[in-house]
């Protein structure tokens, strides 16, 4: 496996702060057990930014697909959403017009630990979700970013012909009244993610036993919807929504 890096960096912004940013993903690559950045690019930008693409070799017969969900699948989702309202708030809360819009809907310390909860989603690796998924394989799968759920369901329902009918969508706590204050959409799944979690179609012969090694590795994950014969096309339209 080799990891490409891209940095940004302000003309003014010590050489520290770009070497913490790289030492950081150095660090996580390091814990997960894969690989060290082995490359990239470096370049000048008005704020820092930085990320990379990772590439590997697996068997064909490890590699799930977004093209063959079957109908009476069960849909799971790894992640709660809301990382976009998440960080409009951390970046509100540094605003004080924004913060006076968003304090009238939520509290500081809700907004606090939305904040926080976005975090802690994003900086959780889906590497336990990928072991899970090697021992029960699923029928298909995508993960959830900048699409969001509704966006990424309907590339599987389209890839797989075949429709997608969601009835729950698990939220972060809260998250649903920032959405609605900046017309994100997260109560229909068109709120982008980042760093989200993962779109697991299975069997319903074997849900519990993916659930199961979902368990032993200590992920988080919800049963929210199913598909059924069509013709490419996902409904949120009934989907009800639930707070963690």
């Amino acid at each position: 496996m080799s990891f490409l890096a891209i940095l940004g960096i302000p003309e003014n912004m010590p050489i520290k702060i770009a070497e913490g940013m790289l030492r950081g993903i150095n660090d996580l690559l390091s814990e997960l057990g894969t690989t060290t950045i082995t490359g990239g690019h470096t370049i000048l930008n008005p704020w820092p930014l930085v990320g990379g693409v990772a590439s590997g070799i697996a068997h064909p017969d490890q590699i799930v697909s977004h093209k063959n969900a079957q109908p009476n699948d069960i849909v799971l989702l790894t992640k709660p959403l809301g990382t976009q309202p998440a960080m409009a708030c951390y970046r509100g809360l540094r605003d004080p017009i924004v913060a006076e819009q968003m304090l009238g809907v939520i509290s500081r310390k809700e907004a606090e630990e939305i904040v926080q909860k976005g975090i802690d989603i994003m900086t959780t690796t889906n590497k336990p979700v990928a072991e899970a998924m090697i021992a029960v394989k699923p029928h298909a799968s995508t993960d959830v970013t900048g699409f969001g759920l509704l966006g990424h369901s309907q590339e599987i329902a389209k890839a797989s012909k075949v429709n997608i009918d969601i009835h729950t969508i698990p939220i972060i706590k809260g998250s649903l009244e920032l959405s609605d204050l900046f017309g994100y959409g997260l109560q229909s799944g068109e709120s982008a993610e980042t760093a989200g979690g993962m779109l697991l179609i299975i069997s319903d012969d074997q849900k519990e036993n993916l659930e199961s090694e979902l368990g032993k590795r200590s992920v988080s994950h919800y049963e929210i919807g199913t598909v059924r014969k069509g013709s490419g096309k996902v409904d949120t339209s009934k989907a009800e929504i639930l707070e963690v």
